[in-house]
């Protein structure tokens, strides 16, 4: 039985009699997307639905460096659109034919990766990527139905409560769909944001008018810092700036939800679909949403709890990139929830991660045994098992997102400590004893405590 109130799923390492079991989660191809091309169907009790958006808000620019390879580009990065795609629960019926196509950009996007791996995308590279993405995820949908109506809320609820995600470097708002839809599944409405800051493989930008561009991955070796007397020698200085520019997103994003909520016009671009409404969003409750990042978008999750300008009711960070944010010295006096990857747990950052946790007035640390850094992703939902062993995953990649969805409800509903009484500890001392169990969830007991 399960130590948490809400199983999910069902995973091949309930064999290990102290791995906890869980149950209700669709069984999961070793094959991964490869012949089926779906992700996983969500468990939650609502289906959902999902819609893309692009808002129009005042221009602002960060940074001060030229771009090398593009002299006649802009100082600095620019953002003057905020993107994001809703999750939601809607009235319309669970519909396998009618899904969500995951990668919508898939040529723009690998381009992106390969400028990410350094590698110019010339028409050899290009012969052997395509081919590979094409195998791999073409056709790729996940289980939502593309701009159904929002649902009403049920009597118990008078709003539905707003969840903000962030993504990681390299990735989009799409690649963390088992995530954002199984929340919606449950009956929240997640906010999933496209970062325009130079930290994804490529991103369509709708500009007033209907004037398109690109905004590529941004490499900090292609970057002269105008004012700097001596140039980087590491892509911080750029991440900080980065950084900067998604608390600027994040602001206008929780604005714009704000007024939608009061049934208040919001100025959309030629990308969004014309024929949509807000008019029923008013039954959403954007003021003290919750806030939830992996990797650099933890990074954001932790810098925008310290920061006066933010009201969140809780903050979820997985793996986050806490390097981005040395040296803290900010407090965060919302409850706080960590989620690391054994990966994560085993490196450099993790002692960083202590010192921000020292900070907060409530912070619960978890460790996933077996889980890789980009466990928290799509990712290898997508890939079959026998590749996904190949780059260090070791446990069942549905395990990791189903234990990732329960301790995130559970620390949602209670974040007290007697919540966690029959989740195994650990302490600094037993790191080098290892975690026990593949997929075996386990509550890191801080130091300083």
């Amino acid at each position: 039985m399960s130590f948490l109130s809400n199983p999910i799923m069902t995973s091949s390492l309930e064999r290990e009699n102290s791995t906890p079991h869980v149950s209700s989660y669709p069984k999961r191809s070793p094959l991964g997307a490869l012949f089926s091309r779906t992700l996983p169907r969500y468990s939650g009790q609502y289906p959902v639905g999902v819609h893309d958006t692009e808002l129009s808000i005042p221009k602002q620019s960060f940074g001060n460096f030229n771009h090398k390879s593009m002299p006649d580009a802009e100082v600095g990065l620019t953002i003057d659109t905020v993107m994001f795609t809703l999750f939601y629960p809607t009235t319309s019926p669970r519909n396998k034919n009618c899904q969500a196509v995951w990668f919508p950009r898939l040529v723009a996007t690998i381009d992106g990766f390969l400028k990410m791996a350094k590698r110019t995308p010339n028409l050899v590279y290009r012969a052997i990527a395509y081919p590979s993405a094409v195998l791999a995820i073409w056709g790729t949908a996940f289980p939502a139905i593309e701009d159904a109506p929002l649902m009403s809320p049920p009597p118990h609820l008078s709003k539905w409560p707003v969840i903000i995600f962030s993504h990681g470097v390299g990735c989009s708002r799409l690649m963390y769909s088992a995530f954002c839809g199984e929340m919606a599944s449950r009956g929240y409405v997640v906010v999933a944001i496209e970062h325009r800051d130079g930290t994804g493989p490529s991103s369509r930008i709708t500009a007033k008018g209907g004037v398109q561009r690109d905004c590529h991955w941004l490499d900090w070796t292609d970057l002269h810092w105008v004012n700097l007397d001596e140039q980087p020698k590491c892509d911080n200085t750029l991440r900080h700036v980065q950084l900067e520019v998604r608390q600027a997103e994040l602001e206008q994003v929780i604005m714009a939800l704000d007024f939608i909520s009061q049934g208040q016009k919001v100025t959309q671009t030629r990308f969004s679909k014309g024929n949509w409404s807000w008019t029923p969003w008013t039954c959403i409750d954007p003021s003290s949403p919750i806030m939830v990042g992996h990797s650099f978008g933890g990074s954001l999750a932790l810098a925008a709890a310290a920061d006066i300008r933010f009201n969140f009711s809780h903050v979820i960070a997985f793996d986050p990139a806490t390097q981005r944010l040395a040296p803290w010295r900010r407090q965060i006096c919302t409850p706080l929830l960590i989620i690391n990857s054994e990966e994560f747990f085993l490196g450099a950052e993790f002692k960083i991660l202590e010192e921000v946790a020292a900070t907060a007035s409530s912070c619960h640390t978890f460790l996933l045994r077996g889980a890789t850094h980009p466990a928290f992703s799509d990712v290898f939902l997508i890939l079959p098992d026998y590749i996904n062993r190949l780059v260090g995953l070791a446990a069942d990649p549905l395990r990791i997102i189903g234990l990732t969805i329960d301790t995130v409800v559970k620390f949602l509903h209670s974040d007290t400590e007697d919540a966690w009484e029959q989740v195994p500890r650990m302490d600094g001392r037993a790191v080098s004893k290892g975690l026990r169990n593949l997929g075996e969830l386990v509550k890191f007991q801080h130091t300083y405590r």
